[in-house]
């Protein structure tokens, strides 16, 4: 940086020293030619020292300036130290730049504040119209109860058309909840509470909170794991949500493939750190898409096959591992099935 420094120095003085040296030059052409005996070279040495002093002085006031310069970049807080009227008034300059940027950074950060605030607010009133929703059908399913003798095609079709609308009410309040959790992603410390949970416990309550998709899906949990209880470090909201999202999606991709299709849960533990596998038996991925499921909004090959698919749940299951000090990874082949692996660290 100091090289960078005094090679500009020289040249932004590079006029001057020209001047300076052609005028001395001419001044003694001059006295040469009017054939006088002057002693030339004691005015000639005292002229050089002074330019030279002249250049070190600016050459002072100039590094310790654009020094500051540089520090400035790295510390908010900083003094340039002007030494010039030209260095005040470049001061002055990039000081209202720096609180004109300041005060506009100020006011977008308030107005995405207010916006998350009104965001957040509009998802929380608007779920309550799905969860309305949700105990109707639940109370009209009870009532909708047949005997064998009278259960007929047409109430059948009704009880289906119950379940058709809760499974697409629950889409609307997955949908509703990916976006509430994206909205608070910027402010995850505050929301991050660290601590030691029970693994099967916490997939025992997410699996149960499915039920009702799996059995409408024909897909079913399939526990291979004999744990009891595993102890790992995460956060449990965060944590229960990463799950119903990678669990959404294996049910999403194995729908329709064939009866009975089942999702497997395994867990294998290490003394530092505990895995967790979510095998489904679905469509698979392409291996020229699986680089980039993680990616925001990608759907691949396998979007234009299912219709609801957003691209946005693997992408926060992936943000959200990563703040927790998690680790997430895939593996697919296709019409075999997709193995995606989450990695706990078991201590604090």
């Amino acid at each position: 940086m100091n090289k960078k420094i005094l090679l500009n120095f020289a040249k932004d003085k590079l006029s001057l020293t020209i001047v300076y040296f052609l005028s001395t030059i001419l001044i003694l052409l001059y006295i040469y030619s009017l054939g006088t005996q002057i002693d030339v070279l004691y005015p000639l040495l005292l002229s050089i020292v002074l330019y030279v002093l002249l250049i070190l002085s600016e050459w002072a006031k100039y590094y310790k300036f654009n020094r500051s310069l540089n520090e400035g970049i790295e510390n908010r807080y900083f003094n340039l130290n002007p030494k010039t009227n030209q260095q005040l008034e470049t001061a002055k300059a990039i000081f209202k730049i720096h609180e004109n940027y300041t005060n506009k950074i100020s006011n977008i950060h308030a107005q995405n504040t207010d916006n998350k605030y009104f965001l957040s607010q509009w998802i929380h009133n608007i779920k309550t119209p799905p969860s309305i929703i949700d105990l109707i059908v639940q109370k009209a399913t009870k009532e909708t109860s047949f005997s064998n003798e009278d259960f007929t095609m047409n109430q059948m079709n009704i009880l289906r058309l119950f379940f058709d609308i809760r499974e697409e009410n629950n889409k609307v309040k997955n949908g509703l909840d990916q976006i509430l959790n994206i909205s608070r992603l910027n402010d995850f410390s505050k929301d991050y509470e660290p601590q030691t949970a029970d693994l099967v416990q916490l997939l025992k309550e997410v699996t149960n909170n499915k039920k009702s998709q799996f059995i409408y899906n024909n897909v079913f949990p399939k526990i291979e794991f004999k744990y009891e209880k595993i102890l790992i470090v995460t956060d449990e909201k965060w944590n229960k949500f990463m799950l119903e999202q990678l669990i959404a999606n294996a049910i999403k991709y194995s729908k329709d493939n064939k009866e009975n299709t089942y999702i497997f849960f395994n867990i294998y533990r290490t003394d530092k750190e505990t895995k967790l596998t979510i095998r489904d038996e679905g469509i698979g991925i392409p291996s020229y898409d699986i680089k980039r499921v993680f990616e925001p909004f990608f759907t691949g090959e396998n979007g234009r096959k299912v219709g609801d698919a957003t691209g946005i749940g693997l992408y926060i299951c992936k943000v959200i591992s990563k703040k927790l000090n998690h680790s997430i990874a895939i593996e697919s082949e296709i019409n075999k099935g997709t193995t995606i692996s989450v990695t706990y660290p078991s201590k604090i």
